[in-house]
């Protein structure tokens, strides 16, 4: 089955920004090569190498562990972030939640609401269908030369995925800390990969999640900039993923999120919050072979230079990766939709869950934060999503990338 690609659109905070294909740019503002760094020397030489898949009992989540929330995101002056508009203290989360962040158990005691089940349809592969068919399952090689990990991903370009900094690197170590080579699987379900795989080996992140010094609450864990690009190879036949799938848009700086009105606000309470679906392959659920959705409340939490994104979520790891969408669907004839209404939006991927009841998940928050301040980079927007694609697609300083220019990108 064929889907017809939709263009990259790029929103931002109520607003939105620019249709690429179509618009004008936004304003050029200075940018600054160190704030990434590519994989591209470290991994060079796996490129042509062929890497085998251990079996799925074998294969190991990349989910970010720790046995306690450190005083870093709980301080007892935690601020609010978003010009005082409604995030949540990381302190009225803690003090709810105890003290341990893992990959959540399948029971939940912080009163979020959630529902997680598998994706289901009509067809022998129920997410070949539009929206889900433009996310898929990560195979990762973090030494030797198998596959020995999983993650999950989605397409935001041709041949660009976007997933989360830990799938692709470890925390903090710099050259060696990166992924040897990754295998992405749009639409897996349990043996069927109707669009065949996709390799690559090269990624690019934050420095900051490279040499170790994000804003994290622990190293590693609950940090600024948990999100990754990844330049997808051709399929087998020559083809490019995003040209079979299509791919989602992405926004920043909080796209769809609001403080409700007052006769309207339960769970959060006067919080910054908004409707998200997340896709992903926990491992936990049909042993990560067929995808999961989640649709949940997701709350900003601030404290201080940090910011993220909870939600309530029974996925486990193997969901890590994964899209944090609002609007996801396709518009109904004859329906109106209000403000914010631009369709399949990525605004995060699954970084860290907590452990011991409360069955929540988090995400990097995309946009502005202390490590990327500024309000666009190039075309491509504002904070750390906009200047990671601009350095995928765009940055002359990045030769091996310029994913535009080849045709790759959008």
């Amino acid at each position: 089955m064929q889907v017809t690609p939709k263009p990259l659109t790029i929103v931002s905070t109520g607003l939105l920004l620019t249709f690429l294909n179509s618009h004008g740019a936004i304003a050029q503002t200075a940018n600054s090569k160190s704030l990434t760094v590519s994989s591209d020397t470290a991994t060079q030489s796996y490129k042509s190498q062929q890497f085998n898949i251990l079996p799925d009992s074998q294969l190991r989540s990349r989910m970010p562990v720790t046995s306690s929330i450190t005083s870093a995101i709980a301080p007892a002056n935690a601020s609010t972030l978003i010009n005082n508009s409604g995030a949540i203290p990381a302190s009225d989360i803690t003090s709810q939640l105890g003290s341990q962040i893992v990959s959540p158990l399948s029971f939940g005691t912080s009163q979020i609401p959630y529902t997680t089940s598998r994706v289901l349809g009509g067809t022998a592969n129920p997410v070949q269908t539009s929206p889900y068919v433009r996310t898929g399952k990560l195979y990762m090689a973090f030494g030797g030369n198998t596959y020995n990990f999983v993650c999950s991903a989605s397409m935001i370009g041709r041949s660009l995925l976007l997933t989360a900094a830990h799938c692709v690197h470890e925390y903090g170590r710099g050259s060696a800390g990166w992924a040897r080579k990754v295998l992405f699987v749009p639409a897996k379900n349990n043996a069927s990969e109707p669009y065949r795989s996709f390799e690559s080996s090269q990624y690019i992140i934050a420095t900051s999640y490279f040499n170790g010094t994000d804003t994290c609450t622990v190293a590693g864990v609950v940090c600024n900039n948990d999100l990754a690009l990844v330049a997808l190879n051709n399929n087998s036949l020559g083809q490019q993923a995003g040209n079979l799938v299509g791919w989602f848009g992405y926004g920043w700086n909080g796209y769809s999120f609001a403080v409700p009105a007052a006769s309207f606000q339960s769970v959060f309470g006067n919080k910054l919050f908004a409707a998200i679906t997340q896709l992903g392959y926990p491992g936990a659920f049909d042993s990560g072979l067929r995808m999961q959705l989640n649709t949940a409340y997701g709350a900003f939490l601030g404290s201080g230079n940090l910011k993220n994104t909870l939600l309530g979520s029974a996925m486990t790891g193997g969901s890590s990766g994964g899209p944090w969408l609002v609007n996801f669907g396709d518009n109904a004839l004859g329906g109106t939709y209000g403000t914010a209404s631009v369709r399949n939006v990525v605004v995060g991927v699954t970084s860290y869950g907590y452990v011991g009841g409360p069955q929540l998940q988090g995400s990097s928050w995309f946009g502005q934060n202390a490590q990327f301040p500024n309000s666009a980079y190039g075309t491509r927007g504002a904070g750390n999503i906009g200047k990671l694609v601009y350095d995928a697609c765009d940055n002359p300083a990045l030769p091996t990338w310029r994913l535009q220019s080849k045709g790759r990108c959008i």
